[in-house]
């Protein structure tokens, strides 16, 4: 079975479900020529990224907090996520070396498909050098970012029980990205090597994290308030998508916490509904891959030649292709290797709790 349910959270998986296809959005520029309107909504795709982030945070302290131990709780959470990595970084560069760049910046950082890049991407280690961090798929930057987090988070946790230390972390991290550009900025004459380092992005987890804490605090306590908050930040998240400012992430970030929280299906159950609708489920169960897989599938098309005129029409054939060889990806790599993972974390004292 392909589709992943969890209850009372399977709005999550329509999270995720959207957030990816926000990524594919703006990688295909489905949007950009309909209108001015169409490219300010096309633009927010980035901000799926921050969905993602803060999804995690709060997936890193669930499962942390119901695993026996640390050791079950990273093997599950590796398992989850490195092997299907792995496997399209290697196509990433293998595509690279036949003539096809899949990322841009492979050539504007002037980064080559060779060796360094690959041992820098099987060691999770990619944000160290940013010339590689982002220059075989264009998105990958995003994952040893989450591989970092899921070993660090749990030592700080504790900072994400109160909302108070919070802001502290955030603070402290939002200092220290500051600093770090500045400094990229002086020596390397670019940020990028802070953008696409764990530092940059590191708020979110610890954002997401308190949205776990605290939505087992309120329970299925139901109330107006509730209900209020969680149609707001559908409003926000709207407004975010739909209007060019600055902190448009931020908020679209915020939105999503909001929900992590308040979203339920006593509280907001048409809200819900929409969000595990079967297609939701499916998309979102698959989400991971299509994240990874739809720039390799955007390379085919435009090695092919395959370009139809339309941003939208070009969008729905490639997602369609994306949909497809996800749905095989996750069966041949995903599924036995999550399967695998908890497995071991079992063997190792873990409980079997897939999130």
């Amino acid at each position: 079975m392909i589709i992943r349910t969890y209850g009372d959270t399977d709005f999550i998986t329509g999270l995720r479900a959207i957030a990816a296809t926000m990524v594919v959005i703006m990688h295909t520029g489905a949007l950009a020529s309909l209108s001015d309107f169409g490219g300010v909504v096309n633009s927010a795709g980035k901000y799926g990224v921050d969905v993602f982030f803060v999804i995690s945070g709060f997936t890193v302290a669930k499962t942390f907090t119901d695993a026996t131990g640390y050791r079950p709780y990273l093997i599950r959470r590796l398992f989850r996520i490195v092997p299907l990595y792995w496997v399209m970084i290697c196509a990433g560069l293998v595509s690279a070396r036949s003539g096809v760049d899949v990322s841009n910046w492979m050539t504007d950082l002037e980064a080559s498909p060779d060796v360094y890049n690959l041992v820098m991407h099987l060691s999770l280690l990619s944000y160290l050098d940013y010339r590689v961090a982002n220059s075989v798929l264009g998105v990958e930057w995003t994952i040893p970012v989450e591989i970092f987090w899921y070993v660090m988070l749990p030592v700080f946790l504790g900072f994400a029980k109160t909302l108070s230390r919070v802001f502290g972390a955030v603070f402290v991290l939002a200092v220290l990205t500051g600093v770090l550009s500045y400094l990229s900025k002086a020596f390397l004459g670019t940020s990028m090597a802070v953008k696409w380092s764990p530092v940059a992005s590191g708020h979110w987890f610890f954002v997401g994290a308190f949205t776990y804490v605290l939505r087992n605090r309120l329970g299925d306590h139901v109330s107006a308030g509730m209900t209020t908050l969680a149609w707001g930040a559908i409003g926000m998240f709207a407004l975010a998508v739909s209007f060019k400012f600055t902190g448009r992430g931020e908020i679209i970030g915020l939105a999503t916490a909001v929900l992590l929280v308040t979203a339920s299906t006593t509280r907001v159950p048409a809200l819900t509904r929409v969000l595990a609708a079967p297609v939701m489920l499916f998309i979102g169960s698959i989400s991971y891959s299509i994240y990874l897989a739809h720039p390799l599938v955007i390379a085919l098309f435009h090695s092919a030649g395959i370009n139809t005129g339309s941003g939208f029409v070009d969008f729905l054939a490639i997602y369609a292709v994306t949909l497809l060889l996800s749905t095989m990806t996750y069966v041949v790599i995903e599924r036995p290797t999550n399967r695998a993972g908890a497995w071991l974390a079992n063997r190792d004292g873990g409980r079997v709790n897939p999130v």
